[in-house]
């Protein structure tokens, strides 16, 4: 290569300064592309090369909205968990009304919180929660991630959900019935044994089961 070609290079991968609509605009298609990604070949294929490539920016500029791969689909997870969250909360405030979920009586709503639950379950399967949530996948996130985001996180997940509360408002273990939650999540990536006609009725029997346990 030519001292001429390598200036032209060297220029090209320089990040330039981008205005808040601009920067706003490369968050939300990194963002995209990472899910994307992710779900298609998982968290140590997915790299800056690519992620650059598809979103049509240097490879300098990445390092200005993210110091590293980990940190951009950590903060794809957190966005999609809080959007789970934030389904399940407006879906249950739909059902409850004014009452709070410590007064509210739901021993007659099991469906439909089941159907609550069901489009939570849709939201991560279409996402790279999916991916992130098995525990090889998000070691490799978080083993790379700064003591401080870390610290963030652990914060974050001893919060309560409603789902949660209402676990442990009928003495149930939390441990145990989120461990039944996520198998039946993951029991999705058997879509092709039992027939993708029947994945949603199937997993709905294993919600509504559970949720009648938390309800009645």
């Amino acid at each position: 290569m030519t001292k001429n070609k390598k200036l032209v290079k060297k220029r090209n991968d320089m990040p330039k300064v981008y205005s808040e609509e601009e920067r706003s605009e490369i968050v939300r298609r990194l963002k995209k592309e990472a899910n994307e990604l992710i779900r298609a070949k998982g968290v140590k294929k997915t790299t800056v090369d690519e992620l650059v490539r598809r979103t049509g920016i240097p490879k300098g500029t990445f390092y200005l909205f993210y110091p590293s791969k980990e940190m951009l689909l950590f903060e794809c997870a957190q966005d999609f968990h809080q959007q789970v969250n934030e389904h399940i909360a407006l879906g249950m405030e739909k059902i409850i009304g004014s009452k709070s979920i410590e007064e509210a009586d739901l021993s007659c709503h099991a469906d439909e919180v089941t159907d609550v639950i069901m489009g939570a379950i849709e939201i991560t399967r279409n996402s790279c929660l999916r991916v992130l949530l098995q525990p090889e996948s998000m070691a490799l996130v978080l083993d790379k991630l700064p003591e401080d985001v870390l610290k963030r996180h652990r914060a974050r997940k001893s919060d309560n959900g409603i789902i949660e509360t209402l676990i442990v408002k009928k003495g149930l273990s939390v441990e145990e019935m989120s461990g039944a939650f996520t198998m039946i999540l993951f029991g999705g990536m058997y879509e092709q044994v039992i027939g993708e006609k029947m994945i949603d009725n199937s997993t709905r029997l294993l919600v509504r089961g559970l949720i009648k346990q938390i309800l009645e």
